[in-house]
Parts: structure tokens; C-alpha cells; sequence
């Protein structure tokens, strides 16, 4: 793994929109702009967020859950 890689279990519980596109990996999957993919995700209530004082900050709980629902079960 490189250095720079972020581990869900090792995350605070808020990320900011940094942390969490690094953390699904959104700058690595050779998107226009990861941070058009993360306001989409938002947007589409597919990822919760809250905002704490006027920062959108996405609870690592959530990230969670969005990687549950996106799972594809083989069969």
C-alpha cells in the first residue's frame, strides 16, 4: 500500500471532502474531478454529510455505509 493511503477503521469520524474522495479513492480512478463526483454522490443523497460550521464534513459511518450498499455479491 503506499503511504498515503487512508484505511477506513483508522479515519477520524468526520472526514472533510479530501479525506473521503482519497478515502473511496475518487482521485485515483482517473475521474475529470473527484470533487464534482463527491458533490454528486451528496447531492443524490447516495452519501450523507452533515456541516458543522458551514464545512461539509462526511461522517466516516456513512462511507461505510455507501461501500455496503455498492457491493455486488457474486452469483
Amino acid at each position: 500500500m503506499e503511504n498515503d493511503s487512508i484505511h477506513l477503521r483508522e479515519t477520524p469520524d468526520l472526514l472533510t471532502q479530501e479525506e473521503a474522495i482519497r478515502l473511496l479513492r475518487l482521485d485515483r480512478l482517473g475521474l475529470r474531478d473527484p470533487r464534482e463526483s463527491l458533490w454528486h454522490l451528496r447531492r443524490t443523497g447516495q452519501l450523507g454529510y452533515v456541516k458543522v460550521a458551514g464545512k461539509v464534513l462526511i461522517p466516516r459511518v456513512k462511507i461505510a455505509e455507501y461501500l455496503v450498499r455498492q457491493a455486488i455479491e457474486p452469483g
